[in-house]
């Protein structure tokens, strides 16, 4: 585990109720610690109001049941399999061994990373082009051209 993530549950034991070693990492409160929460609550309860939040989601506020309930308005579900490829476009992103990434997301196949999990960054596509571009239009070209004269 790295020590990033180890300092941050070492935090997480210390606010946490259910801190003794044999309890839960986290616990259902409604089930006084004896239970791990499930992941729909999770994803209910954490992970879909922060993603509306970030502005990832869409959502609106209905009464159900006489209850106000946070619903998703775009269509669109949001889950923990979307923060596997969250990493993967910022790991190819920051340059990271495609083989590193493979092997952190556990998949079996390179091609699965780079084709289905990692997505582009708009900045790094620009970047990419820059090369192409200046040889099709080195800097004298771009000037008479900008001018308005001919090449």
């Amino acid at each position: 585990m790295h020590g990033i993530l180890a300092e941050f549950m070492q935090s997480w034991k210390k606010q946490s109720p259910y801190s003794k070693n044999n309890d839960r990492v986290f616990p259902s409160f409604k089930l006084n610690g004896k239970q791990p929460r499930l992941q729909g609550m999770i994803v209910k309860d954490y992970l879909r109001p922060a993603a509306v939040r970030a502005g990832v989601l869409s959502s609106a506020i209905e009464k159900t049941n006489g209850k106000n309930v946070m619903v998703i308005t775009d269509g669109r579900t949001f889950g923990f399999h979307a923060l596997r490829h969250s990493p993967a476009t910022f790991l190819v992103s920051k340059d990271v061994d495609p083989k590193t990434v493979q092997a952190m997301l556990r998949h079996s196949n390179v091609t699965t990373t780079l084709q289905l999990y990692a997505k582009t960054v708009d900045g790094k596509r620009l970047k990419a082009q820059e090369p192409v571009l200046a040889a099709i239009f080195p800097p004298e070209g771009r000037n008479s051209r900008e001018a308005g004269r001919p090449a």
